[in-house]
């Protein structure tokens, strides 16, 4: 959906290489939209007739010869128009909507979005809790790592930052790929800092698969 299948197969073939030289067990998965966000569109319309408005008043004040009998039809039109265009483009333009998403809110979906893979995906039962899911929302261009207890308890805060900041200037220009290869590159050089090592016995409960899904819409 998002990489081409050989890009999927590389980086299918990097997380086991991953599990492999760190006995943990990695989940990746890459979501469109992690929520529909309604506000956008209505945020955007606001901005257009407010722009449409401005519009108006410096025309009225520079050519008052102008004003008719159907300026207030006009008027409402050139308003009304100019909102609807600016919602419209939230619609088929990622980076125009983008401008109109709130931060917070965004860390909330996403994150909520990504509690709910690692349920779904039943992470928590490998074994000695040494389980991960690795998320990133292409709309939002964030990233949530989510540790269970057997590598929260050794992997700091500080560190999962280093990994989420080795793919955010990737993410942000749309290379998704190298966004995410960096990611679990800097991860596991993260996870060989905190003391963990190759499993003595194979552990692999989950799917290696990268997960791909729409979400809320495509991007």
């Amino acid at each position: 959906m998002y990489f081409s299948e050989d890009q999927t197969r590389r980086l299918d073939a990097r997380i086991r290489q991953l599990e492999k030289n760190t006995g943990i067990e990695l989940v990746a998965a890459v979501v469109g939209k992690c929520d529909h966000y309604p506000e956008i569109p209505w945020k955007a319309f606001a901005l257009g007739v407010a722009f449409g408005a401005l519009v108006i008043v410096v025309q009225s004040m520079l050519r008052p010869d102008w004003l008719s009998v159907y300026s207030a039809l006009i008027h409402t039109l050139l308003v009304l128009g100019a909102g609807t265009v600016m919602a419209l483009l939230t619609v088929f333009w990622p980076a125009w909507a983008r401008c109109f998403l709130d931060k917070p809110r965004a860390e909330a979906e996403i994150r909520q979005y990504a509690q709910s893979v690692f349920l779904e995906r039943e992470i928590f039962k490998v074994p000695a809790r040494t389980g991960m899911l690795l998320l990133v929302g292409l709309f939002e261009r964030q990233v949530v790592i989510l540790p269970d207890s057997g590598v929260g308890r050794r992997l700091s805060p500080e560190a999962l930052q280093l990994v989420i900041a080795a793919m955010r200037g990737d993410l942000n220009r749309g290379n998704r790929l190298q966004a995410l290869t960096n990611g679990v590159a800097v991860l596991e050089e993260q996870l060989k800092a905190a003391g963990f090592a190759p499993a003595v016995a194979d552990t692999d409960r989950i799917p290696d698969a990268l997960i791909q899904q729409k979400g809320d819409a495509d991007v």
